[in-house]
């Protein structure tokens, strides 16, 4: 069997994870409600049913038998783990996706387009059980058709990457399907017994999309809620008077928000025109398979009747998208419009900070100018103060220099006035200048110190 193809750089190993085991499952329907199985994809299963074309034909009655009710081969996979943005790995081993894929008819590209972060949309040609390894191109484009949707990958969305194969002769739609784990994977699968029932299994593509459009529809919803909240808490709302003040309101909350809701209406602005792009290619489908029904025996009446079920189901869904689409459009211009408004009241309020800052700095200036009078005035008083000082301390220093015991002016002409002591006047003093200029120098030297051990300087 050849190689699946993978794109550069993506070996196997990121494809494949079978360390839980392989969680593939095997669902079965019949669109007249005659069967119905859901079995996990086992070696046992694998040898025993599945190689063996799921004992439902032989080779010769592969291409002559023409049963009139649709039957569903599905093999359905869940990404496990967490998200990153890529649809692989699928949670089961090589050897086992090589050994079933032949039968689920799963074209050769399929897991390159897994490996795609993107939407995809193409037309493919199936593999085949070995039996039917010496069919030519030609025959197996006459007797299946087959095709690979993937929507644009999301989480908490039906994305699923699908491959169909659809056998006309035995009406047998083979599918392999690999979504994200999400709570709308269950629920897609309990309904495409009912799809079988109502009319084709080609509606499963649109049945992805309506999901999908289900999912955007709630989460429009709840943005424009959100975007109406935030209208009237700005204020920009004619129907709503009251806002709050600007000093009071979280503009760094409201602008990650914002830029949610943005980068939100930017993801369905994608969706929607992938979607556009998928049901266009669905049409197509939609074409191609009236063109080969016909070919393999159908009624011109059944073949086109199938046709216009899938091509209104299409153009509904396509409707529907539209009118999603300009409601994004719409959505994303309020927002721009309040991304605006946050930017222009953030300048307001820095505006309004600026005056007030302003205000109170020329306070503060008029109160320091008040200061720098009272300040002269004190100096002008202490400067009066201070020439008075000067003026008597020469006095001063006479009288109380010989006011001291030092002196005797009573004593008669012929003693002496002064004291012998007097040179222990001169000698304290001295000693008591030089130990306060001293302390005095060191006290200031301590504190410089002190002062450049906290503001060192720079060396520039």
């Amino acid at each position: 069997m050849a190689a699946f193809l993978l794109p550069p750089g993506i070996t196997s190993d990121k494809i494949f994870d079978s360390e839980g085991g392989d969680l593939v499952e095997l669902i079965e329907v019949s669109s007249d409600n005659s069967y119905l199985r859901r079995t996990a994809v086992t070696d046992r299963l694998c040898q025993d049913y599945i190689e063996k074309d799921f004992d439902v034909h032989s080779t010769t009655s592969h291409a002559t038998t023409n049963p009139t009710s649709e039957h569903l081969k599905l093999f359905f996979s869940i990404r496990q783990g967490k998200y990153d943005g890529a649809m692989v790995p699928i949670p089961i081993s090589s050897n086992m996706f090589k050994r079933i894929a032949p039968y689920a008819r799963i074209p050769r590209i399929y897991l390159e387009s897994l490996a795609r972060k993107t939407a995809i949309q193409i037309q493919s040609t199936p593999q085949l059980p070995p039996d039917f390894l010496k069919w030519s191109p030609e025959m197996i484009g006459e007797a299946y058709l087959s095709f690979i949707i993937q929507p644009t990958p999301a989480q908490n969305r039906a994305c699923i990457g699908c491959s169909f194969t659809y056998h006309f002769k035995s009406r047998h739609m083979y599918a392999f399907m690999h979504g994200l784990n999400s709570p709308s994977i269950e629920e897609f699968v309990r309904e495409l017994q009912d799809i079988g029932i109502a009319e084709t299994y080609f509606l499963i593509p649109s049945l992805i999309i309506h999901r999908n459009l289900e999912h955007c529809l709630s989460s429009l919803n709840i943005w424009h809620d959100a975007i109406y909240d935030f209208e009237k808490i700005l204020g920009v709302r004619t129907d709503h008077r009251h806002s709050a003040d600007p000093k009071m309101i979280d503009f760094t909350r409201i602008s990650q928000q914002l830029n949610d809701a943005t980068t939100n209406m930017a993801f369905f602005a994608w969706q929607f025109k992938s979607n556009e792009r998928l049901l266009e290619f669905l049409d197509s489908i939609a074409r191609k398979y009236e063109n080969l029904a016909v070919k393999n025996g159908y009624s011109a009446k059944e073949a086109e009747s199938t046709k216009n079920i899938l091509l209104e189901t299409h153009e509904y869904i396509r409707v529907w998208n539209a009118g999603l689409a300009d409601r994004v459009d719409y959505l994303s211009k309020r927002a721009q419009a309040l991304v605006q408004t946050v930017y222009s009241s953030i300048a307001q309020r820095d505006s309004a900070n600026s005056l007030s800052l302003a205000t109170t700095s020329t306070k503060l200036a008029e109160t320091s100018q008040g200061v720098a009078i009272a300040t002269s005035r004190d100096s002008a008083v202490m400067r009066i103060i201070a020439a008075i000082t000067i003026f008597f301390l020469p006095a001063t220093f006479t009288a109380t220099f010989f006011s001291t015991s030092f002196f005797d002016f009573h004593v008669g002409r012929s003693q002496p006035v002064y004291s012998w002591w007097l040179w222990l006047y001169f000698l304290v003093t001295l000693i008591l200048t030089a130990i306060t200029m001293v302390g005095t120098w060191a006290l200031w030297k301590n504190k410089e110190n002190e002062i450049a051990r906290q503001f060192p300087k720079t060396k520039g």
